[in-house]
């Protein structure tokens, strides 16, 4: 009984349209399945979202085309205070700002992604908000990439 049940929710859910996040890709294809990606520390985030979008990271003879991410800032601001003045939340930044380009010539307009995440903080959970940090960075980093990812399907592809 609780089988039929779950599979009947399940088909509810996605008959109404409900997806996970992810779940769907990119709406267009990208113009080049080949990429030579130069991604500093986000080329492992980035290599995940092309192959998503149906593309792949290539070497340098085989790619038809490259993304270069020309600078990555990090910020981690303080986001709220209490009344005792003691830290309560922090405001973690990422912007990142690519380039694609082809035979060596910039193609389509230079990229920029900012990704911005509240993160709570406690004096006496610092050794745990370390590790915390550390994943919320990777996933802005991700969140980040598939945004860049999303943008090379707007490029169009040299005939």
């Amino acid at each position: 009984m609780n089988k039929i049940l779950l599979a009947a929710a399940a088909l509810l859910l996605s008959a109404c349209g409900f997806h996970l996040k992810g779940s769907h890709g990119i709406s267009q294809p990208l113009p080049y399945q080949k990429w030579q990606v130069n991604g500093g520390e986000m080329q492992q985030a980035l290599e995940t979202a092309l192959c998503r979008a149906d593309g792949r990271a290539a070497g340098a003879g085989e790619a038809e085309a490259e993304l270069n991410i020309t600078h990555i800032e990090t910020h981690r601001d303080v986001y709220t205070i209490t009344r005792a003045a003691v830290i309560n939340e922090y405001l973690l930044t990422l912007r990142v700002e690519a380039q694609a380009s082809r035979k060596g010539e910039p193609i389509g307009e230079p990229m920029s992604v900012e990704v911005q995440r509240p993160m709570d903080y406690a004096d006496s959970e610092v050794l745990g908000k370390a590790e915390e940090g550390q994943t919320v960075w990777s996933e802005m980093r991700a969140d980040a990439a598939e945004q860049i990812v999303r943008r090379l399907s707007f490029i169009p592809a040299a005939h």
